[in-house]
């Protein structure tokens, strides 16, 4: 009875251990068949805003999600599909301020999910963007300068806008000799109103505030990899 015991467990563990060295086998196998490809730094990579993020709508460490808009390729191989999702949150945001400061956002990438399913470190900065700043944050970059600059144009238009109006009526006329008279008068009296409206709207700004910075869902971000991005692939 013992002898028949013995052999039955004998059995049972033959093919215990037959089928986990099989399953090891099939996952030595898979695991082989996964390799990596080197994405180099330096690379940039066109994505489209999947969660819009702004100034004045988000707040610090909330997350957002970002598509991949075309295939990465290395030595002819797809190693990062369109449409792969990259991940990442909000690092800094700040409102937009007196003296006509503008709102400040910067994002931090986390990991793009590669077409295995793995999570891969995403080391990036955005690039080749009219409001990114020299440290790699976005910005609506108004300042002081910007308003002051749009209040010298819009004092200019003040006068020469009536000027020239007055100049082109008054060539209409008689043989153009009245645009030696109106174009002159015009200039005299819109010339005190602009500078009344200069020095207002001057001191106006330093008490304005900047404009919001705002991403928009739909909208494509470039960024550049500052390190290499090592992808598994089939």
């Amino acid at each position: 009875m013992k002898k028949i015991f013995s052999v039955l467990i004998a059995i049972c563990a033959m093919f215990l251990f037959t089928g986990i060295g099989a399953d090891c086998a099939v996952n030595k196998k898979i695991n082989a068949n996964i390799k990596t490809k080197r994405v180099p730094a330096g690379t940039v990579i066109t994505l489209k805003v999947l969660d819009p993020v702004g100034s004045s709508t988000s707040s610090l460490g909330d997350q957002f999600d970002l598509m991949v808009t075309e295939n990465i390729k290395v030595d002819k191989s797809i190693v990062i599909p369109q449409g792969s999702v990259i991940r990442g949150s909000i690092e800094e945001v700040s409102a937009p301020k007196i003296l006509y400061k503008g709102g400040i956002i910067r994002l931090y990438f986390d990991h793009i999910v590669s077409a295995t399913g793995k999570q891969v470190p995403f080391y990036a900065g955005i690039c080749n963007n009219k409001n990114v700043t020299y440290d790699g944050a976005l910005s609506s970059k108004t300042t002081y300068k910007t308003a002051f600059t749009k209040t010298a144009q819009t004092t200019k238009n003040i006068v020469v806008k009536p000027t020239t109006w007055a100049w082109e009526k008054g060539e209409d006329l008689l043989n153009g000799s009245p645009k030696y008279v109106f174009a002159p008068l015009t200039a005299i009296v819109t010339t005190p109103v602009a500078g009344i409206y200069f020095i207002g709207d001057s001191i106006a700004d330093i008490f304005k505030k900047g404009e919001n910075i705002y991403i928009n869902q739909g909208e494509t971000l470039q960024v550049q990899l500052l390190k290499p991005l090592d992808m598994p692939v089939y």
